[in-house]
């Protein structure tokens, strides 16, 4: 399974979803990794952009692209549509992993808005949550009690920003194991990732179903590559 997970920011992914990331590259799946700014907003983006490459690897991704958007400035259009399509394209996921539509952060509400116009030919999108993700409503829970140390250290790798509460691991252990109680699944389950469903399609073998690539329209896809794209493999 080819999975590509999107963020506004350096960290974002790693918050919200590197415990399924951990687990799914472990497990032989494909993991990509797509982020729209170099985080210049909250610290060093050179430095930001290093500690980036490193969760990748962490991680075990396949590929990280990190494209170069203004921190605190994206706005839901066509060139950060444009952008997302062509990673969409290039990693040709099965399913998608990106921010809340709910999300406080004007950034991740641009990004999330612009991922489900980008992937409209995705069958399958999901939405992550952060400590500070507000008005979430959880549908899909995912038992990462196994990695949970693991996503500790992963996000010990943004040691810039070291100073923000909620990269603790406590913030980070306590929504993890809040969303386990919440679930009900916790008698047996300790800490899990939760996630909105923005799309999902199951097939006649009640898999996750992906539309074949040649059955999408060849003018509706974005062929451009984005300028100042920094892609790390």
């Amino acid at each position: 399974m080819n999975i590509l997970a999107i963020g506004a920011h350096p960290d974002d992914i790693e918050l919200g979803c590197g415990g399924l990331l951990i687990k799914a590259a472990r497990q032989g799946h494909n993991i990509f990794m797509y982020t729209l700014t170099r985080g210049a907003a909250s610290g060093d983006p050179s430095q930001r952009t290093n500690e980036l490459t490193q969760s990748a690897k962490f991680i075990g991704a396949k590929a990280l692209w990190i494209d170069n958007f203004d921190d605190t400035k994206l706005q839901a259009g066509n060139d950060l549509i444009n952008h997302i399509e062509f990673f969409i394209n290039k990693a040709d996921p099965d399913i998608i992993l990106t921010h809340s539509l709910g999300d406080v952060h004007h950034d991740h509400k641009a990004v999330a808005s612009s991922t489900v116009e980008a992937g409209r030919f995705i069958p399958n999108i999901m939405s992550y949550e952060i400590p500070l993700t507000k008005d979430f409503k959880p549908q899909v829970y995912y038992d990462i009690s196994d990695v949970v140390d693991e996503k500790v250290e992963l996000i010990k790798i943004f040691w810039s920003q070291q100073s923000k509460l909620y990269l603790k691991a406590n913030a980070i252990k306590g929504l993890a194991e809040y969303r386990a109680l919440q679930s009900r699944l916790n008698t047996s389950i300790n800490y899990v990732e939760a996630f909105e469903v923005l799309k999902l399609c199951f097939g006649k073998e009640f898999r996750l179903w992906k539309v074949p690539t040649e059955r999408i329209p060849k003018n509706e896809i974005a062929e451009t590559k984005p300028k100042e794209i920094l892609e790390f493999i």
